[in-house]
């Protein structure tokens, strides 16, 4: 019976691809513009300087500096704080290459990561701070806001989903690594480039399938909801839509907060096998948006 629906699913789509070829193939184009022109800039350095920094034991110099803040406030492994700061310099999905490489390196265990994946997700400054702020909303004031509750929420579910204490000065057994540049380097662009390329696959197929939806419903009012798929496409409907600017940035503060399915996809897939469960993902996703959202829209009452 599965098999038929699947099937009977998989013909349905196939019709859909060839009646809608040409919006199909634009949304293509689009998503390939988006991650060479926007994406993929901002996460190259930094995913290629993340895995050379854990090869040259970058993350025990960070975490004796930052070790007693993740250790006391997050009740995670003190080497968790490199995670933390890349994170926020970089963004996700790339925070799940941080805690993937911690965790391919045994300098973090299986329960830090889970964590660790739950409060560490921030999406890059500059694209609130540039895209949002400046380019869909005109108002870099917004911008700021939009980044003070974005990572103000975060910050919350990290404290607040840390009521139950690890071992966290527990021995961390470091696998021995091959300290010639060269071969960290070609290493770390490897790494680097398989992720660009499923990150790409991801969001491709993620805006054939908002295409395909608006061509079925046509909807036009609310286009601004594919942000809950796949949140650049969902911005740049919310900053054409005829809502109020303050809506619009309470609804920004949700859309980046939550991520998008596309996102979660993207996560969960350079994660590959590792034994994280999506639903508490999903659950810190929800929070963190109606957090963001509550935040920005309580400082936007306070200095109205």
């Amino acid at each position: 019976m599965k098999k038929i629906i699947y099937i009977s699913l998989f013909l349905v789509l196939i019709s859909l691809m060839l009646v809608n070829a040409y919006d199909i193939m634009e949304n293509i184009r689009f998503s390939f513009s988006l991650c060479i022109n926007n994406l993929f800039p901002s996460l190259i350095p930094f995913m290629i300087l993340s895995n050379i920094l854990i090869n040259y034991d970058f993350v025990n110099e960070l975490s004796n500096i930052l070790g007693p803040l993740m250790e006391k406030v997050f009740k995670v492994n003190k080497n968790s704080s490199f995670a933390f700061v890349m994170s926020i310099l970089s963004g996700t999905p790339s925070n799940s290459k941080y805690i993937k490489d911690l965790l391919d390196n045994d300098l973090i265990d299986i329960v830090d990561a889970r964590k660790c994946l739950n409060f560490c997700h921030f999406t890059n400054p500059i694209f609130i701070l540039g895209t949002i702020g400046y380019t869909f909303l005109k108002d870099k004031r917004l911008g700021l806001i939009i980044l003070i509750s974005h990572y103000l929420s975060s910050f919350i579910i990290g404290i607040f989903s840390s009521n139950k204490k690890v071992n966290i000065n527990k021995k961390i057994n470091i696998k021995n690594t091959n300290k010639n540049f060269i071969n960290i380097l070609k290493k770390s662009i490897n790494s680097t480039i398989d992720t660009l390329l499923l990150i790409l696959g991801i969001i491709t197929t993620c805006i054939i399938i908002t295409g395909l939806i608006d061509n079925i419903l046509n909807i036009n009012e609310n286009k601004y909801l594919f942000g809950l798929i796949e949140i650049t496409q969902g911005l740049k409907y919310l900053s054409l839509s005829n809502l109020s600017i303050n809506l619009k940035a309470i609804i920004a503060s949700f859309l980046i907060s939550f991520g998008g399915l596309c996102i979660h996809a993207q996560v969960f897939t350079i994660l590959d096998n590792k034994k994280i469960r999506y639903k508490p993902y999903l659950l810190s996703r929800i929070i963190h948006g109606i957090l963001s959202s509550t935040i920005t829209y309580a400082i936007l009452l306070f200095f109205k």
